[in-house]
């Protein structure tokens, strides 16, 4: 099974939305709140506007639009971004093929048009920056849970008047080494919302450079049943300090619209949209 970190614009891309209904799990453990999460109702396709906003320390500003496609096939997933301005980044795609298989390696590639071409990206790339920002790779293609092994730190934390599972998730040791490798973390915190099953808060520690990044996601709406955080945020810090942060403000969210197959190629990537 495959998890996203985040309810954010490229987990509705690579995994499943939230459940559109208040949940019940009576007794549970963590990593059964962690399945939940996971097999979550996702709508079959989806289509949403993105703008990206890269912040340095000194809080200069720079903005990505980006358009996001993506659809399900049976229990696999094809998603594809495509950056639409400025223009450096301009007509640049992110593709990804999502396999339900634990044992089979998620396919993804990158089209650069400076380079004129796509370019597969290895697991072992995965951890780097996507595109300048605070996301990695692996944040947006997401994570195998049977990888990791996840506790409960707080089984009730009220959150901003809303009751949370706190919940910590380690690298499984027989999968430790693979999984630092391709993700870039030692260890996670989120705060799993009980009501819907939204990720709102997380942490996460990194292995290059001992690292902390924040996660926050915000303006929680029902779109068509599924439950859409429209702005999100991704805060890296070094010894206590900012040193780079990423928001993304969602709109014009759609699912369940028919989407030609013929978006998932490495000739669309190509051509743009």
């Amino acid at each position: 099974m495959k998890f996203n970190r985040y309810i954010l614009i490229f987990a509705f891309i690579f995994s499943s939305p939230w459940l559109a209904m208040s949940v019940s799990i009576a007794g549970p453990s963590a990593p059964g709140v962690m399945e939940k999460v996971d097999t979550r109702e996702t709508g079959e396709t989806m289509k949403s506007d993105t703008l990206m906003i890269l912040m340095d320390k000194g809080n200069q500003k720079r903005l990505r639009n980006i358009k996001t496609i993506r659809k399900e096939y049976g229990k696999d997933t094809k998603g594809i971004i495509f950056f639409l301005t400025p223009a450096d980044v301009r007509n640049t795609a992110y593709m990804s093929f999502d396999w339900d298989d634990a044992v089979k390696e998620d396919d993804s590639w990158l089209y650069l048009p400076a380079l004129g071409k796509v370019k597969r990206v290895a697991a072992g790339d995965k951890s780097g920056s996507f595109m300048g920002s605070d996301f990695t790779y692996s944040d947006i293609n997401g994570i195998k849970i049977e990888d990791w092994d996840y506790t409960f730190i707080k089984e009730s934390y009220s959150l901003e008047g809303k009751d949370t599972w706190v919940i910590q998730g380690l690298p499984k040791k027989q999968a430790k080494q693979r999984v630092m490798a391709q993700t870039g973390y030692l260890k996670s915190m989120m705060w799993v919302q009980k009501e819907n099953l939204v990720v709102v808060k997380a942490k996460y520690w990194v292995k290059k450079g001992k690292k902390i990044k924040y996660f926050k996601a915000e303006k929680i709406q029902n779109i068509n049943g599924i439950w859409t955080p429209l702005k999100l945020t991704m805060v890296t810090t070094s010894k206590g300090k900012v040193t780079h942060s990423s928001i993304l403000k969602v709109s014009n969210v759609r699912y369940n619209l028919p989407i030609k197959d013929t978006y998932f190629t490495t000739r669309s990537m190509e051509q743009g949209l």
